[in-house]
């Protein structure tokens, strides 16, 4: 049964029931992404989504799975806020695909008129790359749309608790990489770091020797600051971003420097 796109808009705006044994350490997480914190936390204008681009053309609208696991059971504490054993599913795009090529992402997708809500398009998306079995998520938080202003994408991130553990794998040609990625390495200083390249910057996380950067890290960014789980790292280093993609295992496409000299070159008019 198709699904309008005005209903599944619409929809962005309804949060999912919170279970009564939501685990304790993801209770400040869920409070702060269900009340529309996530644009506070990003302090970007510019992810902010437009009614239209610069040319006229509507935003597409996709949604992302935040999906989040660990213990429980686990009672936080100030000084250890989330369990030991605290994942976040990412995964990591082919070298050789045509769209988005050697980036690290959040599964997710684009809208699909089978999709009634955005909870739909991020599970169906996630199940789609990585085989996760959909009966173990559970959807915990809808976060208000973020804006890719390089692509035209309106992003819907969907905070889930992975309440089962289920195999994930690259399901897709699109992906040559599926991890639970533990939460404790990437709120670590020496994980994190800047990039920046002709007046953009933005955070970035080392993992696995792949750099995790722009939208993606931007929003993880955010999650961290929200959950209470961010510790301070060195936010005033700044590194060029194709130097150190050209250094890590991302092979991200080559015409990616290109676009964004064109880019900028058309916002300040030279």
């Amino acid at each position: 049964m198709p699904y309008p796109f005005e209903d599944w808009r619409a929809a962005i705006a309804t949060q999912p029931p919170l279970a009564a044994d939501l685990p304790e350490w993801l209770t400040r997480l869920a409070t702060a992404a269900r009340s529309g914190s996530v644009h506070e936390a990003l302090n970007d204008p510019a992810r902010h989504v437009p009614e239209t681009n610069e040319d006229g053309v509507p935003p597409r609208y996709s949604a992302v799975l935040i999906l989040l696991g660990g213990d429980p059971n686990y009672r936080p504490t100030a000084i250890h806020p989330f369990p030991e054993d605290a994942t976040i599913v990412l995964t990591h795009r082919g070298a050789d695909m045509r769209n988005h090529s050697g980036q690290m992402a959040f599964p997710g997708g684009a809208w699909e008129p089978q999709d009634a809500t955005p909870v739909d398009t991020a599970v169906r998306e996630a199940v789609e790359e990585t085989g996760l079995n959909p009966e173990g998520v559970e959807p915990v938080a809808v976060m208000d749309p973020v804006y890719i202003d390089r692509t035209n994408f309106a992003v819907v991130p969907v905070i889930a608790y992975w309440r089962e553990f289920s195999p994930v794998h690259p399901a897709t040609v699109e992906n040559d990489w599926v991890e639970p990625v533990a939460i404790r390495e990437l709120v670590h200083p020496d994980y994190r770091f800047k990039l920046g390249f002709a007046g953009w910057s933005g955070p970035a996380f080392d993992v696995s020797g792949m750099v995790l950067w722009g939208f993606t890290a931007g929003v993880l960014d955010a999650l961290l600051r929200l959950a209470g789980w961010h510790e301070d790292w060195d936010e005033e280093t700044q590194f060029d971003l194709f130097r150190t993609l050209e250094q890590s295992r991302n092979g991200e496409a080559r015409d990616l420097r290109a676009h964004f000299i064109a880019e900028r070159k058309k916002e300040t008019g030279e």
